[in-house]
């Protein structure tokens, strides 16, 4: 068995999905992080998308929303 089917397997045993885990894995890289380095990756985290809700095939009011907050608040 080689090393990287090995290492996939206890996420799949743990029945997580990659995601999860690689979310999981840099969460703990960026808890062990000192400063100054941890701020910049704490910056670096904040992520906000853009959505248009579509009716009659034109697009209405865009939200913006920061998917930083633990509930994804809208800004706009």
């Amino acid at each position: 068995m080689s090393s990287s089917a090995a290492a996939s397997a206890y996420w799949r045993v743990a029945g997580m999905t990659y995601l999860k885990y690689s979310n999981l894995c840099a969460d703990m890289v960026r808890a062990a992080l000192k400063e100054p380095v941890k701020a910049k990756a704490k910056a670096r985290e904040i992520i906000y998308f853009r959505q248009s809700l579509w009716k009659d095939g034109v697009p209405q009011k865009q939200v913006i929303t920061d998917t930083t907050e633990g509930t994804a608040g809208k800004l706009s």
